[in-house]
């Protein structure tokens, strides 16, 4: 059982050593890398070529600096690999990953299987605090179940990632998988539609992914992307619709996650709608929010306001009454948490 790993590669200099370290010493040795070189402005290219001497291992060059989903789908034209996984090479990663991975794949008919994570949030390299993000499902989920077990998961937000699943390849090719090149939420919308396919996932509930949350500094930024709430959205309708292919009816479980997902990305949208490049004043961004209160694309969740759950639940009432003007303020003030207090938010959020 060949496991490929594709680690895409942009200004990831400091982090490869550690990577070539993690994957000389793997105790499952049937494997196949492919590091793709995507034009970095550091010495990445350089010190890829001043490591990789191992025969499994191969560079792909290229031409241009083409971002992180093109470059995926060229490393899966590489790939040979019975199935195949996109882990990141800033990350971290438990020593048995891959050999649990692999006995998963020997034993089962699985489409796709999905690792639990550890969050490790970071200062200045400095560890400040971590955070194990596990599935309440573990082993093999059918189509009979699998509805519940996608609620779970993005429940527990392990649903969009790509770098903690592998994906069989063949199920990749012959279902024309590709990632598509968008500003934000490239896994998540890769996710969604490769789980309207699938027959069968399973999942290892044990947190073998070290995702690296790290700060600039003493600050979490938040960069202003213009689309942000429109693709968001997108990706919330298409989390919905997918739900729908498996239960017309959705359950009060899952309508509590869509409302709440809404309100969480309303929010973010409304503290980055604060940062200095959006240029809006304080009565632009509230009329922003009022054009989201009276956008009926938005019915399904404004309508279901009294579902919100939670750490967000205090300010239910903001949201049902739409005190805008309330809403810009609340934006500032969390703008300000993170850019003064970001561990304190991450453990918050």
């Amino acid at each position: 059982m060949k496991l490929s790993l594709i680690f895409c590669c942009y200004n990831v200099s400091k982090y490869l050593d550690g990577i070539y370290k993690w994957l000389c010493e793997q105790p499952y040795q049937n494997i196949e890398v492919i590091f793709v070189e995507d034009c970095a402005t550091d010495d990445t290219k350089e010190r890829l070529f001043s490591l990789v001497h191992d025969p499994r291992m191969k560079i792909v060059e290229n031409p241009r600096n083409l971002g992180l989903s093109e470059s995926r789908n060229i490393g899966l034209k590489h790939a040979t690999g019975d199935y195949v996984g996109f882990p990141d090479p800033d990350d971290q990663f438990d020593a048995n990953w891959l050999l649990e991975i692999a006995d998963i794949a020997k034993n089962n008919n699985i489409n796709v299987i999905i690792t639990g994570m550890r969050e490790d949030y970071e200062t200045n390299d400095k560890l400040e605090f971590s955070r194990d993000i596990i599935s309440k499902f573990s082993g093999v989920i059918t189509r009979n179940n699998i509805f519940e077990a996608l609620v779970d998961l993005e429940q527990s937000f392990l649903l969009g990632y790509m770098n903690n699943k592998f994906y069989n390849r063949e199920f990749l090719i012959e279902n024309r998988f590709s990632c598509k090149s968008l500003a934000l939420k490239e896994d998540f919308e890769f996710n969604i539609n490769v789980f309207s396919k699938v027959d069968s996932l399973y999942i290892l509930n044990k947190p073998y992914y070290f995702y690296k949350k790290r700060t600039n500094g003493n600050t979490l930024t938040s960069k202003f992307v213009p689309e942000y709430f429109d693709i968001h959205m997108d990706t919330l309708l298409q989390f919905k619709s997918l739900l729908e292919v498996y239960q017309s009816n959705l359950s009060k479980q899952s309508e509590v996650l869509l409302v709440n997902r809404f309100v969480r990305y309303f929010l973010s949208s409304i503290e980055r709608n604060t940062n200095k490049s959006a240029g809006l004043t304080f009565n632009d961004q509230k009329k922003w929010i009022e054009s989201i209160f009276s956008n009926s694309k938005y019915n399904y969740f404004l309508e279901r306001l009294d579902l919100i759950t939670g750490k967000i639940k205090i300010i239910k009432c903001i949201f049902s009454a739409r005190f805008s003007w309330f809403l810009v303020i609340l934006g500032n003030a969390i703008k300000y948490l993170k850019a003064n207090l970001p561990i304190l938010f991450a453990k918050l959020k």
